[in-house]
């Protein structure tokens, strides 16, 4: 059992949960799309998540601050020293183009990190926009870029469903700012700071009520698009409402992360009932 937690642990403190989170929504959006294959842009992006996200987690115990890792970092040390050269390597493999296209979203999580204003550490020290710029980077990664990718058009439906999963991400992030009250600084002016815990999950509430009838608005509309968008919706909800400044462990870190995982579920059991 303790075998079990120690992996577990690695597991989510490595960012393996958050990348297949983000590997379910590339998937989600090329199946949305029928877009075929691209096999390699998922690959790329889920050891690039790992990359990301450890980068960002752990920088202010790493050489960018000219700290050692701590011992129980080592695993995610190495973890992330493989990602990365498996992120060059599936890299050389993309087009020019699509590197192109990531590169704006590569810079942002750099400068969420990395000092780029005179008055400001980084951009996460900006107060207010932390989950925008999360929201931003995840919806150019998950939809904007698998779209362009492919298909290299952007079409009315990909424009709903981008702003959709900007919307959905900004929501999934509610949770976790909600947990954070008692650690974040004032300054960073997070929406359950200004405005308290029970307004914002009202907040997100309307957002997706927002998201839910984007959905409507498609060309096309199917029925898995529907059940699929209402029963993602709903699980949301019931999350976002069940969140608290006092919470489990990995309520947020494994069940709020595993959202998208669950929608892309919804879709691909709806889609194989329905046809």
């Amino acid at each position: 059992m303790n075998i079990f937690k120690k992996a577990f642990s690695f597991y989510i403190n490595s960012s393996i949960h958050v990348a297949f989170a983000i590997m379910a929504l590339i998937k989600l959006t090329f199946l949305k799309f029928e877009i075929l294959g691209g096999d390699t842009y998922i690959y790329f992006s889920f050891v690039g998540a790992i990359v990301g996200y450890n980068f960002v987690k752990y920088a202010s115990i790493s050489k960018l601050y000219h700290r050692k890792l701590t011992k129980s970092m080592n695993g995610v040390k190495v973890l992330t020293g493989i990602c990365i050269l498996l992120f060059v390597y599936f890299g050389y493999q993309l087009s020019r183009d699509t590197l192109v296209y990531i590169l704006p979203f590569v810079l942002l999580t750099l400068f969420y990190v990395i000092p780029i204003f005179p008055n400001k550490k980084n951009l996460r020290s900006v107060a207010g926009i932390k989950i925008f710029i999360i929201g931003l980077v995840w919806t150019g990664v998950t939809v904007l870029i698998p779209i362009l990718y492919k298909e290299g058009i952007v079409s009315f439906n990909i424009i709903i469903e981008a702003i959709q999963r900007f919307l959905f991400v900004v929501v999934l992030m509610l949770p976790f700012e909600i947990r954070d009250l008692q650690y974040d600084e004032e300054t960073l002016e997070t929406i359950p700071q200004k405005i308290g815990i029970t307004k914002t999950k009202v907040f997100g509430s309307i957002i997706l009520l927002v998201f839910l009838l984007l959905a409507v608005v498609k060309d096309s509309l199917s029925a898995t698009e529907i059940l699929s968008t209402v029963g993602v919706t709903l699980i949301s909800l019931l999350f976002l409402w069940g969140t608290d400044k006092k919470q489990s462990e990995y309520f947020c870190s494994f069940w709020v992360e595993s959202i998208p995982i669950m929608w892309l579920f919804i879709l691909v059991s709806l889609q194989s009932l329905l046809g």
